[in-house]
């Protein structure tokens, strides 16, 4: 995807029909899905989750977390809110687009609302320590290149389970951060 796309994204995000999931007995949460141009190829913005966490410690994710009724007004707040907490960008510096499907996790029991935001390059990215220990991008067209997203089979808790993942960057992204990547790649893939 190149910047001159960003517009067609937008439309695209305004007039499709999204998956609404109902948070029955799960918590809300957003998350930002940074998108910014390193030249005019677009990327996306990866955090690596802080080793002290209590969950998911060392996964690659999205800025994001749980959506706090007494501050923020809507989702979106959420996911602009988390992201200035996490790597330090100024809400005023994503220019938000539209929102992805919502998705559900199965261990930790959240409803995922992902907020996509165009956000400045180069920017000085400030990542909080407790949460976040690594900060990259990833171009789009290296996630969508034919072969570099695949399945492995992965053991938990003593269970073989099928595991669709992106190992790209000296990273791996998988779980809800893959879900999400995979909506997006879907929704790009449509376009001119």
């Amino acid at each position: 995807m190149l910047l001159d796309q960003v517009p067609e994204l937008a439309g695209v995000l305004a007039v499709r029909a999204r998956r609404t999931l109902r948070p029955d007995g799960k918590t809300l949460a957003a998350v930002l899905v940074p998108l910014l141009a390193v030249g005019d190829v677009m990327h996306v913005l990866y955090t690596r989750r802080a080793a002290g966490l209590p969950t998911h410690q060392g996964q690659v994710a999205f800025p994001g977390g749980t959506h706090d009724t007494g501050r923020d007004e809507s989702l979106v707040a959420t996911a602009l809110r988390e992201a200035h907490e996490e790597v330090g960008l100024q809400p005023a510096d994503a220019r938000v687009i539209g929102t992805l499907d919502d998705i559900e996790t199965v261990t930790s029991r959240f409803v995922i609302t992902p907020v996509v935001g165009i956000v400045p390059h180069p920017y000085p990215w400030a990542p909080d320590p407790r949460e976040v220990d690594h900060v990259f991008t990833v171009p789009l067209a290296d996630l969508a290149a034919p072969g570099v997203e695949r399945r492995e089979t992965w053991s938990f808790e003593g269970r073989d389970v099928p595991v669709d993942l992106f190992p790209v960057a000296g990273q791996v992204i998988w779980g809800a951060t893959h879900r999400i990547t995979r909506n997006l790649l879907d929704i790009v893939g449509g376009l001119r």
